[in-house]
């Protein structure tokens, strides 16, 4: 798309210095649904040529309407990870939802049409357009806009919409021919294998396929979920959630924010896995699906989810050298209000590290930071440092393949359930002890005077990574390594105050409950302390001890977690979120 003239907003272009490049132009700047693009740096960005061109995103979420005007000029793909066959039908059973229009998706053709079955707009349209929408809407009206209207989309349909107000709705599933639902996992991996640097899906659910979503972890690719648009409190401390598709590991959790930094009322509360706060209240969006006009409205943490997914294209797009997880070290170390370049968390835990600053991403240079997913270091380290949730990510070789285990809720935690951990959970610890190790060599290489020392980084290896690690229905062999030895990064995530008297040679594990309790979420939709500074790589002194927490439950064996029943790996749902 370079070099080519397209008109974008009201038939109006802004043709910057850089050369003929189009981006939606000012004619929309001010109006009051546009703030997250006028007022955060996104039109400077634009006039000074970054508009995450070369940049492809992934959006996994219900159908998209492929001919939305918002989407005139880019470049677009609309996909369907069917496992079994190649098509996938409507399923009429599910929640007794009949699905209008469209029925059938097959792996090259899972969108849909403007006006079939009276649907102008789904949820997955509002999402890719607050990525790269051009600002049109329908009959003249403004639309949604994109801050990365540059950047490629290739689009993941995880099943059809739900008609009417897209609040509150369940996509309803795609089955194929051995009646099995679409996987968001596997979406997630094959768009890491289809080149994609971000992943964005709005949507929430309870099972994630861990060496899945451990293969984008391992690529370096930036995954963007949301929190439940809900007042239910979530968990007390950073951790993570192995089987949750929107908690896993890794990955940016976002709640929404104002215009002025306030997080949403509905919103508002403790969840120790949000990681970063975005623009999402009051902003233009459809609220229905057979709306062609749309409203300044709450947004939600799905609208907050993609147009954060839209800033970290710009942020690729500025440097297109670094790496998903260096642009993820800066995200959380050059939020708003912190000076200190270490990323510090919020000991409420209400606003994870604080809300994204994209001017300061796009003047600071993430290649000066470790290629470690600094997310993923936080919550393996943190998750050792409770008794409840101790042992999490060390090695299960004691368990039976595909069993699972739970861990106790937090000390008080009225509203959170276990943690239900599935034997897979080894791969997150396994792979953070990849990352670390692999920087070292990178640090090594570069005390060394060497050259192209990146070549050794853990994004740089992981195609090699790849070779040793499962994939769901192949078990547990891995290259003929050993998993009974504590992995390297062990020693300084106890070392706040945790002894190290819990483990077990061979294998530490989970808690008391064996049978699965886990608690479903609906839709997502809606400032700020700091804590101590995120675990830093050797030779960095290590991470301060947590402070301001409960007093601890432990259980009756400390530390310790229990196998649970053995089942196959389930395939994931989700609901939309917001």
């Amino acid at each position: 798309m370079a070099g080519v003239v397209r008109r974008l907003v009201m038939g109006v272009v802004a043709v910057v210095a850089a050369g003929a490049l189009c981006v939606p132009s000012a004619v929309a700047a001010d109006s009051p649904g546009y703030w997250y693009v006028d007022d955060t740096g996104v039109r400077d960005a634009w006039a000074q040529g970054v508009t995450g061109e070369g940049v492809k995103v992934a959006v996994v979420d219900d159908q998209a309407v492929s001919d939305y005007p918002g989407f005139a000029g880019v470049k677009t793909e609309y996909k369907a990870e069917i496992v079994h066959g190649n098509s996938c039908t409507a399923d009429d059973s599910y929640q007794e939802i009949k699905v209008q229009g469209k029925r059938t998706m097959t792996k090259t053709d899972s969108d849909r049409k403007a006006g079939d079955g009276g649907i102008y707009t789904t949820h997955g349209t509002n999402m890719m357009a607050f990525i790269v929408g051009n600002g049109q809407g329908y009959d003249g009206n403004p639309g949604v806009l994109g801050s990365a209207p540059k950047a490629s989309v290739v689009f993941y349909a995880k099943g059809f919409p739900t008609p009417g107000l897209m609040e509150g709705g369940i996509p309803v599933p795609c089955i194929d021919e051995d009646k099995d639902s679409l996987s968001n996992s596997f979406s997630i991996q094959q768009a890491a294998k289809a080149g994609a640097r971000i992943v964005s899906m709005s949507m929430s659910g309870n099972s994630a396929e861990i060496p899945y979503l451990m293969y984008a972890v391992r690529h370096g690719v930036i995954m963007v979920t949301p929190r439940g648009n809900d007042p239910v409190e979530g968990t007390r401390d950073l951790v993570g959630k192995p089987e949750t598709i929107n908690e896993f590991p890794g990955q940016v959790v976002v709640n929404m924010v104002d215009r002025d930094g306030n997080i949403d009322r509905s919103t508002d509360v403790m969840d120790g896995n949000v990681v970063v706060l975005s623009p999402g209240v009051d902003v233009l969006r459809y609220g229905d699906t057979g709306d062609k006009e749309p409203k300044v409205s709450g947004g939600g943490t799905s609208s907050a989810t993609a147009i954060l997914s839209g800033y970290l294209a710009l942020v690729l797009s500025r440097w297109p050298e670094a790496t998903g997880n260096q642009v993820l070290q800066s995200l959380i170390r050059n939020t708003k209000g912190n000076d200190s370049g270490e990323a510090k968390l919020d000991p409420e835990h209400r606003r994870g590290f604080g809300e994204v600053d994209l001017r300061r991403l796009l003047e600071v240079d993430p290649t000066q930071y470790p290629d470690i997913n600094p997310i993923l270091q936080w919550q393996v380290e943190t998750s050792e440092k409770h008794e409840e949730t101790r042992g999490m990510y060390t090695s299960h070789a004691d368990w039976k393949d595909y069993s699972y285990g739970q861990t106790d809720p937090f000390d008080g935690d009225d509203g959170e359930w276990p943690i239900s951990v599935p034997k897979e959970a080894e791969l997150v610890g396994q792979e953070l002890d990849r990352q670390v190790k692999a920087w070292k060599k990178v640090e090594q290489c570069r005390a060394d005077g060497g050259s192209d020392c990146m070549r050794y980084s853990a994004t740089n290896t992981a195609d090699e990574a790849d070779k040793s690690t499962p994939l769901p229905d192949t078990g547990y062999t891995r290259g003929g390594r050993t998993y009974g030895t504590l992995p390297s990064w062990f020693g300084w995530a106890v070392g706040g105050g945790v002894g190290a008297a819990m483990l077990v040679a061979g294998g530490v594990v989970l808690a008391v409950v064996l049978a699965k309790r886990r608690r479903s979420r609906g839709r997502h939709g809606g400032p700020g302390n700091s804590g101590p500074g995120v675990p830093p790589v050797p030779p960095v002194p290590p991470m301060p001890p947590m402070t301001g927490r409960p007093g601890v439950n432990a259980p009756a064996v400390p530390g310790r977690l229990s196998q649970g029943p053995t089942v196959p790996s389930p395939y994931g749902g989700g609901a939309y979120a917001g």
